[in-house]
């Protein structure tokens, strides 16, 4: 499902293989499981999503929770390869990081 390779010192990248065009919750649980262990302090995760066409809702939320998981670690997820309609769902996933950031910062002066 995921191929993981070293690129650098603290940089990673996971390419998806053998796959369908449509991530769903199976997919995204596994891509969750494989890239979870490597999520450490200042490092850099980026995932080649080529060929997906759509992510499901289910699917979408579990890489939400992956993204807690690497905001919580400090580690920077990265998504290339993306079609437009991916692409602007993963986008969603940064603007509520944004956003959240955003609230934290008015509750921390608040």
């Amino acid at each position: 499902m995921l191929t993981i390779k070293k690129t650098g010192e603290g940089y990673y990248l996971a390419s998806l293989t053998g796959h369908n065009d449509v991530l769903g919750r199976i997919e995204c649980n596994l891509i969750k499981k494989e890239i979870r262990p490597i999520v450490k302090p200042h490092r850099e995760v980026t995932i080649n999503i080529k060929g997906i066409k759509s992510i499901d809702n289910r699917g979408f939320t579990i890489l939400q929770e992956l993204q807690h998981i690497a905001d919580a670690g400090r580690c920077k997820l990265r998504y290339i390869n993306a079609e437009p309609a991916v692409a602007q769902k993963l986008r969603e996933l940064a603007e509520k990081k944004i956003n959240q950031h955003n609230a934290l910062e008015v509750d921390n002066f608040g």
